[in-house]
């Protein structure tokens, strides 16, 4: 019982730091000194999967790469910018991002790797990690003796 309400801690504790994480350095900075761009990023919890939602239209699937390392699912891609494509443009507001993006997100729990699956539709890329039988909430009933 001990074990459980420290991994419940370190839990939380991991969510609070990914929370400021993502506001000191999402929120604050759209860009990076390097000009990539963060998509913006949902992440919760079913009873079996993690899922990572990103919103990430107008992007070709060609250009997504999406990776897996310990807890940690690596997102890059590549948005074009599209006055390459139709010529010079005058801008009166420019608010879209265009070129590279990265998303670095913490996966929770232990996941099954190999049952990951993705679907890209209407511009929402949604990652659905399987969470491992470790990972799994479990509710057990004593009986009382």
């Amino acid at each position: 019982m001990a074990d459980d309400e420290i991994l419940k801690g370190i839990k939380k504790t991991q969510i609070k730091m990914e929370e400021l994480f993502k506001k000191v350095f999402s929120d604050s900075l759209p860009l990076s000194k390097r000009g990539v761009w963060m998509p913006p990023c949902d992440v919760y919890e079913t009873e079996g999967n993690i899922i990572i939602l990103i919103e990430i239209a107008g992007i070709n699937k060609k250009d997504l790469r999406i990776t897996l390392e310990g807890n940690y699912l690596h997102i890059k891609g590549f948005r074009e910018d599209p006055s390459k494509i139709d010529g010079r443009r005058n801008y009166y507001y420019m608010e879209l991002n265009f070129g590279p993006f990265e998303r670095l997100v913490f996966v929770p729990c232990q996941i099954k790797a190999r049952k990951v699956s993705v679907e890209y539709k209407q511009g929402l890329l949604k990652i659905i990690l399987p969470k491992s039988e470790v990972g799994k909430k479990e509710e057990k009933i004593i009986e009382i003796e």
